[in-house]
């Protein structure tokens, strides 16, 4: 290994190690503002002290003289504040935090190095700082010089180098990036260097060997995308796990046959031996036909008794290693789920320092309550939630707390206050809080903003709730700013903070009281990799329901069933329930001729805000599933949020709770349907699908034949060409871009064929610019329809207009 590659695996593992020193600085930072208490304070600036040592040690071993000199000049400030030589003020934390910043700057560069004119003004800040509040007589050593820092990391590199050569494999890239990261590990000053803190009398010690380290034998740094990788890898193994339950189910399937089998032979077991005697009297009048049928019959029954004796020990061995397989899955994925759970420290950690600066750009002091940092959630939510749980900070520094003059004039403190509580709670969720003792949301101030904007006409406004009103704020483009800023006002934030809330299974609930304040709560899963799901049949098809939406399965009298603002009403809980058939929702068209019955399933399904009951043909069965996006083709299907894989092998989708509840508003007035017409009993319509993608294959087949449709598919155009010209096909569905023959191709075949010119075709394309639409009319399509723009209900409604 040269002594570049050194240098930049190095560098690499110095900025993991300075982000986390950097951010462990500004929380201290913070703690110290706020703190009082000398002893406290003493503390913190301990632990602050040692920070900023250890961050210049470790900046001096990968050569990025720029923040060692930084780093020093803020070691010989924290050192002054020890000593009582600089009070602690405003002043000096406002530099401070610019000082961090500023690094952070530095170490988000490519090169990781700082303009020149800009580090000589924070050293320049820094160095007033130092002196002017020290006093007069009191000097500091200057920042050392670049020459003598050059020297002094281009030894601590030789050393780096001569080690590695010698354990090439051992922990010698993490022990170098360490290597400084104590005081008594730092590469001793150049000779133009006077430390600017004084010398310990206690003799160092003599660094111990790298392996007595115990952080560098327990803990080891992996990229989150390996940690990706294989929790998906562990994720597949349920789909294994479901797999061998339904083998062992089959096989127990069989092994009743056979007990059935056999309870049918012991009762016919008299007449066969009444058949017996009967035909030893023909044997003795020499037809051995008889013999050979009494063989026959005897080896039969060994045969299948033996049979079946083979099939029970093979179900008793399978249920074993099911049992097995299935705890050792179990404890594997949970495994799997601990490794990505990360307290929430990694989510809080910028908070204080943004609440604090955004506060004081507005001319507001505000504290920032946090509990729950010990809570450990999985690192995909607390990466989902990071962004808008940023929004909704700044919504309440911008909009919630108001300014020192405004507080007094309400009677409350000067500081505003804005807390963020997580917790743990049962179920295996989490609950996350996040509110301010500010302004709180002005309902008549909503009312008029969404008037004003076109979100909802007047009449509606008046007769929304104070509560309702308050909820038009999760609008996308509904903003009560009245002019932009660089902190809110876009109208976008809260829009996009309830879809990642929805998007993540979770739900939100807020309550606010004007000039009091408002407080916002999620529901969250603590982990993302597996959930609970009801697995029900709509319209002959099987669709799978997030059990953490579901309220109840109740079996409804039909009638019982009651017409209220022409909506079909229940009751559940002492209350009135909208009910609405899932397979209308769905847009599904239910084969056959419906079954006349008093009673039908309800499943109940509902948020914090609202719950409906959807009919279902039959809820089956509640379990464990892996969830899986739909992938880029189809990034929104309205209704369905993912997909999963049955023990079967069936590809079943999952169901959208929250998009449900808004589709069923549109459905709630429709009756429940009687006995189906003649015109619903014709004979349903033939759909080509030609698809070179088996996931996009597969769901648009599965789309089709839910909503009633005979699907027929083909790999691409030439094959999709084969099968018109031999099967009855009443419109075609094809993708542009395939293999052998595309899209556009079989589409000019088509048109150019007299036998099949006049059959409907609709173009399904990721192919998304103009030339593109422009062309695919050119050679005759029908309809063009982009996948990035994908919805499920406006494909059936072109197709319906077409066939």
């Amino acid at each position: 290994m040269d002594e570049q590659e050194l240098l930049r695996r190095l560098r690499e593992a110095f900025k993991m190690e300075s982000g986390e020193r950097l951010a462990s600085l500004s929380t201290r930072l913070m703690e110290l503002e706020k703190t009082d208490d000398g002893q406290q304070c003493q503390e913190i600036l301990e632990v602050i002290y040692r920070e900023a040592h250890s961050l210049k040690g470790a900046a001096r071993a990968v050569n990025l003289t720029e923040i060692e000199a930084i780093s020093q000049t803020m070691e010989g400030v924290f050192g002054a504040m020890k000593r009582g030589e600089i009070t602690p003020s405003t002043t000096v934390f406002d530099t401070m935090h610019e000082v961090v910043s500023f690094i952070e700057k530095i170490l988000a560069t490519e090169q990781q190095s700082a303009d020149k004119d800009e580090l000589s003004a924070v050293l320049q800040q820094l160095e007033d700082l130092h002196k002017g509040q020290k006093g007069p007589g009191k000097t500091r050593a200057s920042v050392p010089a670049p020459q003598a820092l050059n020297n002094a990391a281009r030894q601590i590199m030789d050393t780096m180098s001569a080690l590695l050569h010698e354990q090439p494999d051992k922990q010698a890239p993490e022990a170098a990036a360490h290597a400084d990261a104590r005081p008594e590990q730092a590469a001793p000053p150049a000779p133009d260097q006077v430390p600017d803190h004084p010398t310990p009398d206690k003799a160092p010690q003599k660094p111990k060997p790298a392996v007595e380290n115990p952080h560098l034998g327990s803990s080891v740094r992996i990229s989150t995308d390996r940690l990706d990788k294989l929790l998906l890898k562990a994720e597949e193994m349920i789909a294994v796990k479901l797999s061998i339950s339904q083998e062992v189910n089959e096989l127990k399937k069989l092994c009743q046959s056979f007990e059935s089998w056999h309870k049918k032979w012991l009762r016919k077991d008299s007449l066969l031996r009444r058949y017996r005697k009967e035909l030893a009297v023909e044997k003795e009048q020499g037809d051995t036909r008889s013999e050979e049928i009494q063989k026959f019959l005897d080896w039969n029954k060994e045969f299948i008794t033996s049979m079946h004796k083979d099939i029970r020990v093979l179900t008793k061995t399978a249920e074993l290693n099911q049992r097995f397989l299935d705890r050792k899955i179990t404890y594997f994925l949970e495994d799997m789920k601990r490794v990505i759970m990360l307290p929430c420290t990694t989510l809080f950690a910028p908070f204080p320092r943004m609440v604090r600066e955004l506060g004081r750009s507005q001319g507001k002091e505000i504290d920032l309550d946090l509990k729950g940092a010990e809570v450990e959630i999985d690192r995909r939510i607390l990466e989902e939630l990071k962004d808008p749980l940023v929004h909704l900070l700044r919504n309440c520094v911008d909009h919630g707390v108001e300014k020192p003059e405004e507080r007094r004039m309400l009677n409350k403190p000067e500081r505003g206050r804005i807390f963020l509580h997580i917790d743990q709670v049962e179920g295996g969720k989490v609950e996350i809080t996040l509110g301010d003792d500010g302004n709180g949301i002005d309902p008549d101030m909503v009312r008029n903003s969404a008037v004003k904007r076109g979100l909802i006409s007047v009449e509606d406004a008046a007769r929304l709730t104070e509560k309702e009103a308050q909820g038009l704020i999760f609008h996308s483009g509904m903003s009560t700013a009245s002019s932009l800023s660089q902190i809110s006002g876009r109208g976008l934030g809260m829009a996009i903070f309830l879809e990642r809330v929805e998007k993540l299974g979770g739900q939100l609930d807020f309550a606010s009281i004007p000039k009091k304040g408002s407080s916002f709560t999620v529901y969250l899963p603590l982990s993302l990799a597996t959930f609970r799901g009801t697995l029900v049949q709509v319209a002959g098809q099987p669709f799978l329901a997030p059990s953490s939406h579901l309220v109840a399965v109740l079996h409804v009298n039909v009638g019982s069933i009651r017409t209220v603002e022409n909506k079909a009403t229940i009751t559940y809980d002492g209350e009135p329930l909208s009910l609405v058939a899932l397979a209308d929702t769905l847009q599904l068209k239910k084969p056959g001729i419906r079954k006349e019955s008093n009673k039908i399933q309800v499943m109940v399904l509902g948020t914090s805000k609202r719950r409906i009951g959807f009919e279902v043909d039959e809820v089956l069965a509640e379990q464990e599933v892996l969830f899986k996006e739909l992938g880029k083709q189809l990034l929104r299907v309205k209704n369905i949020a993912g997909a999963t894989i049955l023990g079967t092998g069936r590809v079943v989708p999952i169901l959208n709770v929250h998009d449900l509840l808004k589709s069923a508003v549109g459905t709630a007035g429709e009756r429940f349907a009687g006995p189906r017409t003649k015109q619903e009993e014709q004979k349903p319509k033939s759909i080509l699908v030609v698809e070179d993608s088996i996931t996009s294959r597969t769901l648009l087949k599965s789309i089709l034949e839910a909503s009633g449709y005979v699907v027929t598919t083909a790999v691409d155009g030439l094959d999709g060409y084969t099968k018109l010209k031999t099967n009855d096909i009443d419109l075609v569905l094809s993708d542009v871009e395939m293999p052998r023959m595309n899209g556009f191709e079989l589409t000019e075949k088509i048109r150019a064929d007299e036998t099949l010119a006049n059959i409907p075709l609709i173009l399904c394309t990721s192919l998304a610019t103009d030339q593109d639409r422009e062309r695919g009319i050119q050679v005759g399509a029908n309809a063009y329809i982009v996948k990035s723009n994908f919805d499920q209900s406006n494909l059936l409604q072109v197709i319906e207009k077409l066939i």
